[in-house]
């Protein structure tokens, strides 16, 4: 049975947020709440109005709105927003140094604005006192929890070794960010004697300071000498140490490049960067396990890691970082095996859903910063979207805030920039249920604990199978002792093959009626939304943090109007005199045979005005007319009002009641038709959610995904001056298999010139891409920027598909005039006409040709192609350096390039870009050969046409043209001359006497002849008359190793023992030449009989290999 808790019941909540949420000065450091500013200058001509520290521009689509504050922005999961006379108008943007705030709104009243305050998304910022709640305490006894058997956090047989790395600040590339992060994470392992390959589990740390004090980067990234890089990823020791000494390797990571930077630069709060990370980590452990790390990732990792039995945990926005990592993973070539996933006090602004992964999120309820638990959408969204067979439960625990699961957050263990987050809601701490002297408060140690507990306990059960473990996260409330004297209640979705779902309330359905007093309704979403259902709200005069099931505003604000969590609201009264009391009667389906499985579950909350508790019992009937009857508060505590006076407290929240199905006695469990919910004889309500029959519960079977990946492109389109529309599509890596859906969201306004739509997108089995219609109102007037960018995102993917690079957006440019003060800037190139906005997204790269298709250095060339939008500039770029743009007047376009001067020879890339379809053809035009006997087609001419650029040869002056004569031997004369060319030899002057016999001091390469012997390059032969060169002579392949190896003066090589080549023994006169020619790739030889290789060391050299072997030689360190 689950535990009473100690409750304060209110009758209504207020619309008002608490006090407790106002921006004030805090413990640690905050979000700077300016006064009111000066009363604002009316707007000007061009749409301008400014206040004494903000201003609201006119841009393309829509309004800026600016603030500039006294000190950076405090660091937090929650997000950052505007307040424009008292009311919000959505999350901010922050510049690198955190002291600006920018929100695009579409709202024209801004600029009659006459103040603009900063606070944090769903809070408000001037610090108003919440209003009286009418409130009775109701005295019941908080109860006791079931101890488990087994304890997680015992520590293993193995003694725990370090293997920390650090590869540098700017190390990865960050996703979207176009920018670097650190590659730095402390490393857990058991010693030696846990043999084998071990599990793999990462920590992923949440949005916390990154550098503190002293004087802030510009830049943001990386922290400056002065100033302290916070080591959050070092905040979850105890639980790698535990779970190290039970045979795992831990691996936690550095996130604090991403937590400097996502609020300027992420669309999607820095969760795909998060996500991306702890892939490139993954791939660096699999290459550590491989023994092929990079310097300074320790050699005692090879071969110990297990890369497919893979566990992430991530606090905070970390969390939400772990389920994108999730996601992404599934696109690797190579994806790692991810068994088992804990967001931990997670954001989840982007609405993720999960397939075939167990999970368990943790919910704190006195979280100060994630106040609206919004990680309960993970579990939601995801446990009917997939046909797939895992374990995923919510674990709501009583009494821990946001920051104490994290040492380096934790005031009193770590000295910078820590704070008990609850006070971001409750500045005085004053609330009888999460100030820091309730009673029912949980102490930062204990905190601690749990977290530790929960951790070892999750993955010693999904990845290390120790099933003793289940009770924890199967709805059985089972806590091990370690995690101390805490009230947990645990709703679990159970894998589809140990559930059987009778009625998941999501959709309507005749198979539900109600009789007597009572009346009940499907239902969707807290109010307000956006762009509401048809679907009534679940939750109507609560405010988003009171419904975490069911909020949409603020807290995740990018995905503001998606449906949240269908349910049914089932509300009775007192009947009257000749009224029975209301039955809710769901009808199954035929006789339903319950009589393999051992429990009936549901998950119930109170609504928003009942007071204290309500009663409900849960019958079942049989097709023979049996029946019984059995008092659901006897198994749970969920139909008791959860506790709190004020903001965010008081929530409705949906949780499991599990009742045995041995308690329906007299019932034919083989033949059930009917479960009824009968009410009290008193008012009430209670929403309802995910009736089904349970079997023993199990972690599941997980599973990767294969299912195509929905993406939402940037679309580009000009202002106009009228009504119109754009269209926005959502691409598919692949046809859908089956019928599947997505949900688009664009952060527009119904009054603005970009609509605010909300659309539940269906993919037909086969189809590949779906466009959706947005409004678009254009105007004639001027704006202050050239461009304005409306956010757009898919989220909760349903069925057939998963989320890709699910954000995007709306780019409308400004056609009319850009002014700046008195200044009219220049507008940017016109983007067009949409067309087809599948078409356009889908589409490969075009063929562009160029007239003529091989010229010469200096010379025009006319370059065409087509598939453009009508009116569209189109860029022109050679070898990636724009040479012209054009406007398409009918889709095609045509321009005249002229090459450079001293263009090299050979192919040249040409790309015609569209700048509003970012359709592509892409072309080449080649510069013809230098020499007349060299084509373009030859297997050398790259490396003979080198050596044409590079002035090393000139080749012979004919009628005909230039000849190389690639066939021809190179003459020892020629070669001298090449080599010397090659080494760019300046102010070399040749010794009156001629080192050798037979070369003149006339002789034409003299020069080049006398340098060679002067280097040591080449010494000739010794005969009577003294040394001879032999210029006219050809030169064979032993030899020309011997003159390249002296000139790379090549120091400490050791040639292998064995020859590489089957025609050079070791004991030739030149084997260490020629076996150095081959480890550098000079030279591979010709393959010979049996798969051997040959030099071929007294063969001339003929003139385009010598081509080939000075190019490689050039290129050795490339």
């Amino acid at each position: 049975m689950k535990p009473p808790h100690a409750l304060l019941h209110s009758h209504r909540a207020p619309r008002a947020v608490a006090a407790a949420a106002a921006l004030a000065a805090l413990a640690a450091p905050a979000l700077t709440a300016p006064a009111l500013a000066a009363p604002a200058a009316p707007a000007s001509a061009t749409g301008t109005t400014d206040g004494e520290d903000w201003t609201v521009t006119t841009v393309p689509g829509g309004y800026e709105v600016t603030l500039e504050l006294d000190a950076p922005v405090e660091v937090r999961a929650s997000l950052p927003s505007l307040t424009v006379d008292g009311e919000e108008i959505g999350a901010a943007t922050e510049s690198l140094d955190g002291t600006t705030l920018t929100v695009l709104t579409t709202d024209p009243s801004v600029l009659e604005a006459s103040s603009v305050e900063a606070g944090w998304v769903g809070e408000v910022p001037d610090g108003e006192a919440p209003s009286a709640l009418p409130a009775e305490l109701v005295d019941l006894a908080e109860g006791t929890m079931t101890e488990l058997d087994a304890d997680p956090s015992e520590v293993g047989p193995y003694a725990v070794e370090r293997y920390d790395y650090d590869l540098g600040d700017e190390y990865f590339e960050l996703r979207t960010f176009d920018r670097l992060g650190e590659a730095r994470a402390a490393v857990f392992m058991p010693d030696a004697s846990a043999t084998g390959e071990l599990p793999v589990v990462l920590f992923l740390h949440g949005r916390h300071t990154a550098c503190s004090g002293g004087t802030r980067n510009p830049l943001a990234w990386p922290c400056n000498d002065d100033q302290t890089d916070i080591p959050s990823y070092l905040g979850y020791n105890e639980a790698a140490e535990v779970l190290a000494s039970q045979g795992y390797a831990v691996v936690s990571i550095s996130a604090n490049a991403i937590n400097s930077l996502d609020g300027s630069l992420a669309d999607d709060t820095g969760a795909a960067a998060r996500g991306q990370l702890v892939l490139d980590h993954l791939e660096l452990l699999r290459e550590a396990n491989a023994g092929s790390a990079p310097e300074g990732i320790s050699e005692s990792l090879t071969g110990r890691l297990d890369l497919s039995n893979v566990g992430l945990m991530g606090h905070s926005r970390g969390g939400e970082g772990i389920m994108r990592a999730a996601v992404m993973n599934a696109e690797l070539e190579e994806p790692f095996g991810i068994n088992g996933v804990l967001p931990l006090a997670p954001t989840d602004y982007t609405r993720i859903t999960v397939p075939g992964i167990p999970t368990a999120v943790i919910l704190p309820y006195c979280d100060g910063d994630v106040e609206d638990q919004m990680g309960q959408k993970f579990i939601n969204d995801s446990r009917y979207a997939y046909d797939d067979d895992v374990l995923r439960s919510s674990v709501l625990v009583m009494g821990m805030n946001h920051n104490f699961f994290n040492t380096y957050w934790t005031p009193g263990l770590y000295d910078i920039a820590t704070s008990d987050d609850w006070r971001f809601m409750d500045r005085q701490q004053t609330s009888p249920i999460c100030g820091e002297n309730a009673e029912t408060r949980v102490d930062a140690a204990t905190q601690y604990s749990f977290g530790t507990a929960y951790m070892a306990g999750f993955f010693r059960l999904t990845l290390g199978g120790d099933e003793e473990f289940l009770p924890m996260f199967d709805g059985s409330d089972a806590v091990p002792a370690s995690a101390g004297d805490v009230v947990v209640d645990v709703s679990a979705t159970q894998p589809a093959s140990t559930r059987l779902d009778l009625a998941t309330f999501a959709t309507t359905t005749d198979r539900v009626q109600v009789s007597g007093a009572g009346t009940f309704a499907f239902c969707e979403n807290l109010s307000p939304v956006d762009v509401p259902s048809s679907k009534p709200y679940c939750v109507e005069t609560l405010n988003f943090a009171q419904a975490p099931d069911w909020s949409t505003l603020g807290g995740n604000g990018k995905a503001g109007s998606v449906p949240s969590t269908p349910a049914l609201h089932f509300t009775y009264e007192e009947p009257g005199s000749r009224e029975v009391a209301a039955e809710l009667a769901v009808t199954l389906t035929g006789g339903t045979d319950l009589s393999d499985y051992e429990s009936l579950s549901f998950r119930v909350s109170p609504d928003e005005f009942v007071v204290g508790s309500t009663e409900l019992d849960v019958e079942l009937l049989d097709g023979a007319g049996g029946s019984a009857e059995v008092s659901a508060e006897e198994f749970g505590a969920a139909l008791e009002v959860l506790p709190g006076l004020e903001y965010p407290l008081r929530k409705v929240l949906l949780q499991q009641l599990t009742i045995p199905l041995t308690e329906f006695e007299g019932v034919d469990l083989t033949d059930v038709r009917q479960v009824r919910f009968n009410a009290p004889q008193e008012s009430g309500g209670v929403l309802l959610s995910d009736l089904a029959a349970l079997a023993p519960a199990t972690v599941g079977t997980p599973e990767i995904s294969a299912r195509p990946l929905v993406t939402v492109p940037e679309v580009r389109v000009e202002e106009g001056s009228g009504v119109g529309s754009v269209e926005v599509p959502l691409v598919l890596s692949a046809p859908a298999e089956e019928t599947s859906e997505a949900y688009l969201t664009v952060l527009g306004s119904a009054t603005g010139s970009v609509g605010n739509l909300m659309e539940k997108v269906t993919f037909a089995p086969g189809e590949q891409c779906v466009a959706v219609e947005v409004p678009l109102v254009g105007n004639t007037t001027t704006s202050s920027a050239t461009t304005a960018t409306f956010v757009t995102n898919a989220s909760n993917t349903q069925t057939g598909v998963t989320i890709g690079d699910s954000f995007g957006a709306i780019i409308v440019r400004e056609d009319d005039a850009v002014v700046s003060g008195e200044e009219e800037l220049t507008l940017a190139d016109p983007v067009g006409v949409q067309g087809d906005a599948c078409a356009e997204a889908m589409a490969t790269t075009g063929e562009l040709t160029a007239h003529p298709a091989t010229t010469t250095p200096g010379s025009p060339v006319t370059v065409t192609a087509s598939g453009f939008r009508t009116g569209e500039a189109v860029t022109i770029t050679l070898d990636g350096v724009e040479v012209a743009t054009v406007v398409s007047a009918d889709g095609s376009v045509e321009a005249e390039v002229i090459l450079a001067e001293d263009a090299s020879y050979g192919a040249h890339a040409l790309l015609a870009t569209g700048a509003g379809s970012g359709y592509s053809a892409a072309g080449e035009v080649t510069v013809g050969s230098p020499f007349v006997d060299v084509s373009v087609e030859n297997m050398f001419f790259t490396e003979i046409a080198w050596l044409a650029e590079q002035g090393i040869s000139t080749g012979w002056s004919t009628p005909q043209g230039q000849e190389y004569r690639p066939l021809q031997p190179i003459a020892r004369d020629a070669m001298a001359a090449f080599l010397y060319r090659m080494a760019e030899v300046e102010d070399y002057t040749p010794p009156t006497t001629s080192p050798f016999a037979d070369v003149a001091t006339s002789n034409q390469f003299y020069t080049e002849i006398a340098w060679l012997a002067e280097q040591g390059i080449s010494t000739g032969w010794s005969t009577p008359q003294g040394q001879e060169y032999r210029p006219l002579q050809p030169i064979a392949r032993d030899a020309m190793a011997a003159f390249l190896y002296r000139m790379a003066e090549v120091e400490d090589y050791t040639p292998p023992t064995t020859s590489p080549f089957a025609d050079v023994a070791t004991g030739n006169q030149f084997y260490t030449e020629i076996a150095w020619m081959q480890t550098t790739g000079i030279s591979t030889g010709w393959e010979g009989n049996n798969g051997t290789s040959l030099y071929r060391p007294l063969t001339d050299v003929a003139r385009d290999a010598m081509a080939a072997f000075l190019y490689r030689y050039d290129h050795l360190e490339d």
